[in-house]
């Protein structure tokens, strides 16, 4: 594997080649975010400036909601509008799920895979920072208030074959594999272009990390393939076969 070795503001980064390559490029507009250390090769911020840029997590800025914390919106020191996830340490899974996606992401960069730029902690909260995604997610655009007017058909078929190459990729460049295991609408980000990132990572898995055995179902009801719920192995094809179903109602709503 090769790898090269990067001077920026945030010191020296090990970027790495091909199958692992590490922080995005964004990573080089943090030139005044005061980062407190490292996790692996992903920048530790601050928790101070995580308030601060969500506005003390003001409710206006949250994007999203889910089953551990809030998405919200922010704005750094240096005027890089990002998103920050909030988990909630109280619920069960949330640090072992923190844990995963950013191990996992921080060796990931794909054009359709979401940008990890950060992490930071208090007490009661783990936070992740992503680049922020300007259109949403899928789920928003086909149903929230737009009722998916905005995308056209072209749009819908871009926004399939963009997942598909993220698909392709996890399954067959990186190593060992990438399974997501809960692939829905929610989980799609579109920029401002309405190109689409597959994001939240925290339930994927590497392929041969869990066996028939240990493993823990995981992902939403009607997106899981069958094959994983009657036999318990995240093959895959469980993914695609999530690809297929929301790519069905995508083409068709």
């Amino acid at each position: 594997m090769t790898f090269v070795v990067a001077s920026t503001a945030l010191g020296v980064i090990i970027l790495y080649g091909e199958k692992g390559i590490g922080l995005a490029p964004f990573l080089s507009k943090f030139s005044s975010v005061k980062m407190v250390g490292k996790k692996g090769c992903v920048p530790i911020i601050d928790y101070k400036q995580i308030e601060k840029a969500t506005g003390n997590f003001k409710e206006s800025n949250i994007l999203g909601e889910g089953g551990f914390g809030c998405v919200y919106k922010a704005r750094l020191d240096d005027n890089l509008d990002v998103a920050i996830k909030r988990l909630n340490c109280e619920c069960q899974y949330a640090e072992r799920e923190f844990e995963n996606e950013v191990e996992l992401l921080s060796k990931i960069q794909h054009p359709n895979v979401i940008s990890l730029l950060g992490c930071s902690s208090n007490e009661d909260s783990r936070f992740i920072v992503y680049e922020l995604m300007q259109n949403g997610s899928l789920e928003t655009q086909l149903h929230g208030p737009s009722h998916g007017s905005a995308l056209t058909w072209h749009m819908r078929m871009k926004i399939a074959l963009d997942t598909a190459r993220a698909l392709k990729y996890l399954h067959e460049h990186c190593y060992p594999s990438v399974i997501h295991r809960d692939l829905k609408s929610s989980n799609i980000l579109l920029d401002a272009n309405f190109n689409a990132k597959v994001s939240d990572f925290g339930l994927a898995i590497t392929d041969g990390s869990q066996n028939k055995n240990n493993i823990k179902l995981s992902g939403t009801l009607g997106y899981v393939a069958p094959e994983y719920l009657l036999d318990g192995m995240p093959a895959q094809l469980s993914t695609i076969s999530m690809h297929m179903h929301w790519s069905h109602k995508l083409i068709h709503e």
